[in-house]
């Protein structure tokens, strides 16, 4: 594929900030092995996209920790691959001021573009879960003859926070005709994945002229009046998508994956995996009185109590006694006996002592944040 990815790892219209308060929302594990930026690193590499830059902000030395050379994606070559851009690099961007939104993160990233030889290059963030067909994607765009393509779906993606997002309305021949930012969905508009491809020369020069023009937003300054002048085309996202914009929906979203045909719309095609580091463990261990029902349990776990409905990480342990269900249980995580756990998003490596309850609900779970010991 003639084509370069760049992926945003920040996001910019989440409402998540204790699970990023130490990492980026791309190193956010996911599904009991993943993380975030796995389902975009794996969507490019899938459709054939070998140079992708990794666009960053702060808080991401646990995802530099996670794709290293980008080796589970076939990125470490010689002269194409993987590439961290991290902020105060240019002069976009002071030794002390990151930039605050997706125009600066571009612009302040121009000479990583300049030096490619790829014709196109494709935008796409951490916040979308998804595993999607980029290469038709691609193959659409070319076709069309737009100056910008812009990916959307027609299903309904929950919203439980007031933050901002991108709605499109699409017209004859997929043309997009108009895009909204609001907190709620626009009645016949549909939901943008914010996920753009565009010639690699045209987006140097636009983000050149808007640095030198002042400009701030790329989706209001510079998407909307390439819309507005009808040089947009749209492209409907096929696959199912879970979106991650505050701790309700990363529990719903990590609990529809219960449900097989949610988990093997994601994971079972053969032609997309979705790809990720590799951790060698020992097999999860249950204990004689152990009972598990429904769940996903991730290897190196000693489980001895009962567990229902649950996503369960690496190296937790679940002492005899202990009751864990609907609830997402992050690595290195104890529970100790007698406690009863239930709509719960336990951080890593947090230790609950005996005989402590906690509890929320779907729509509000119990947040505990990693390191802590309750």
């Amino acid at each position: 594929m003639n084509a370069v990815g760049l992926i945003f790892t920040d996001g910019f219209d989440v409402d998540i900030d204790d699970m990023i308060e130490r990492r980026t929302l791309a190193s956010i594990p996911f599904g009991g092995r993943y993380r975030l930026i796995d389902f975009p690193l794996s969507n490019l590499t899938n459709a054939g996209v070998k140079n992708i830059g990794v666009i960053t902000k702060k808080n991401y030395q646990s995802l530099m920790d996670h794709v290293r050379g980008g080796d589970e994606w076939d990125l470490n070559r010689r002269f194409t691959g993987l590439t961290i851009l991290p902020p105060f690099s240019t002069a976009a961007t002071s030794e002390t001021e990151s930039y605050e939104n997706r125009l600066e993160g571009l612009v302040a990233n121009i000479s990583y573009l300049r030096y490619l030889h790829e014709k196109y290059v494709i935008i796409t963030g951490c916040d979308y879960i998804w595993n999607e067909d980029i290469e038709a994607f691609y193959r659409a765009h070319v076709a069309s003859g737009a100056r910008l393509s812009v990916m959307y779906t027609k299903k309904d993606i929950e919203k439980t926070t007031k933050t901002e997002s991108t709605y499109v309305r699409i017209g004859d021949g997929d043309k997009v005709t108009k895009q909204e930012i609001s907190n709620t969905r626009p009645k016949g508009a549909y939901t943008s994945l914010n996920t753009y491809i565009m010639e690699r020369e045209d987006l140097m020069d636009i983000l050149f002229k808007a640095f030198r023009s002042g400009k701030k937003s790329f989706r209001r300054e510079v998407i909307r009046p390439m819309i507005e002048k009808g040089e947009a085309n749209g492209y409907e996202a096929k696959s199912p998508i879970i979106h991650i914009d505050e701790i309700t929906n990363y529990l719903k979203g990590s609990l529809s994956l219960l449900d097989k045909d949610v988990r093997n719309a994601f994971f079972s095609n053969d032609d997309r995996p979705i790809l990720t580091r590799v951790m060698d463990s020992s097999p999860t261990k249950y204990g004689e009185n152990a009972k598990v029902t429904n769940s996903i349990i991730a290897d190196g776990s000693v489980i001895e109590g009962e567990v229902r409905n649950c996503i369960i990480f690496r190296n937790v342990h679940i002492e005899e006694g202990a009751v864990v269900e609907n609830s997402v249980i992050m690595t290195d995580t104890h529970i100790s006996k007698g406690a009863r756990i239930n709509y719960a998003v336990l951080d890593k490596n947090v230790t609950i002592e005996d005989n402590r309850w906690l509890s929320g609900y779907i729509t509000h779970p119990f947040y505990c944040k990693r390191n802590s010991i309750i």
